[in-house]
């Protein structure tokens, strides 16, 4: 061996001793349990809802968290017990602010990115099944509904069986329903929009799961968030007319950003918002006249009910509220889409959508 082959091993051998390496799959799947903020010992009472947050994406709702702490506790000065926040992406932001606004116990967030191994799904189960309130952060709701049929969507299930409050935002309220716009098939090509599925509702990109958990008061119900903001109604026709021509009779729930609905154990909702301008709209019935692949959609006589004022309520049961109703159409050939031409604001004539007794 030459001289200056020797240097080069020589030198390669110190800088091996020098370097420490990182395991690959702690470098690329960054799974973390974070600690909670408030008490570390679990808070022992009995929930006293269940309940839901239907919480629409953007600013996080203030009002709707304290209705979670009163609904969990049975009281506003009771221990509203431990939430765990679930999130696949992001950090533990959540955890100090949430906290700040009932008497929770505890709160911590479970970062479970879809690289999680089965040890880890298996100790966020262990953790969340102690806990009184679940809620579901943003993000992919693609990298949630692959938890279905598990031990983590098990346990989340068990929280509301046994009388505690879950709830999401954004991509966390849009698996919350029976039927799911899950995200999967338009990850590998596009997200929807009410431009791509107007058009053509029998796009690939759309794609569903169902009963990814099982919660009565969404029982035959899809969800769609951000709604008024992204003009989602238009892709939320077109979520109705796929599952019904697949034989399922969906009704559908789109709320604004900055808006929350929170579902009491009677299945009662009441409209939360953060500031002004948001709402919730409820939608079923309807006749679909063309759903063809490559053809625009055509869907006559959507039934809605619009709840746009902060405190307004609704009966998911009887499908019937302190809000306002009127039809809309969707015709993807038309130059508006809709009519009336703004299906977010209740037109001149709409009628009371109050509960007959």
């Amino acid at each position: 061996m030459t001289i200056a082959a020797k240097s080069f091993v020589i030198i390669l051998i110190a800088a091996l001793a020098m370097w420490t390496p990182i395991p690959a799959r702690a470098a690329a799947c960054p799974v973390t349990f974070y600690p909670p903020a408030g008490n570390a010992k679990p808070s022992s009472i009995a929930p006293r809802g269940p309940g839901l947050v239907l919480m629409g994406g953007g600013t996080d709702v203030d009002a709707a968290f304290h209705w979670m702490g009163v609904n969990a506790a049975g009281s506003p000065a009771g221990d509203a017990g431990d939430v765990v926040v679930l999130r696949a992406s992001g950090g533990n932001d959540y955890d100090t602010y949430i906290h700040g606004l009932a008497h929770f116990n505890s709160v911590r967030t479970i970062l479970l990115p879809p690289c999680s191994q089965a040890g880890a799904i298996a100790r966020a189960a262990s953790i969340v099944s102690r806990a009184q309130n679940v809620f579901f952060a943003g993000g992919d709701q693609a990298n949630y509904v692959i938890w279905k049929g598990g031990p983590l969507a098990a346990a989340v299930q068990r929280v509301y069986d046994r009388g505690g409050i879950v709830g999401g935002t954004s991509a966390g309220l849009a698996i919350l329903g029976q039927y799911a716009f899950d995200a999967v098939a338009g990850d590998r090509t596009h997200d929807v929009h009410t431009a791509d599925a107007v058009p053509d509702p029998q796009e690939p990109a759309i794609s569903f799961t169902e009963n990814f958990l099982s919660f009565p008061p969404l029982r035959d119900v899809i969800t769609d968030t951000h709604f008024h903001q992204r003009d989602r109604f238009g892709r939320l026709a077109a979520f109705l007319a796929l599952l019904r021509r697949r034989g399922h009779d969906v009704r559908g729930i789109g709320v604004d950003a900055r808006s929350a609905l929170a579902v009491d154990r009677s299945g009662n909702a009441t409209l939360l918002l953060q500031g002004s301008g948001g709402r919730a709209l409820f939608v079923r019935g309807g006749t679909v006249e063309r759903l063809q692949s490559g053809r625009p959609l055509e869907f006559r006589g959507l039934d809605v009910i619009l709840l746009d004022r902060n405190g307004a309520t609704f009966d998911l049961r009887r499908w019937c509220g302190a809000g306002r109703e009127y039809s809309v159409d969707v015709n993807g050939d038309a130059k508006q889409i809709y009519s009336p031409a703004d299906p977010y604001v209740a037109p001149a004539g709409s009628r009371s959508a109050a509960c007959s007794n």
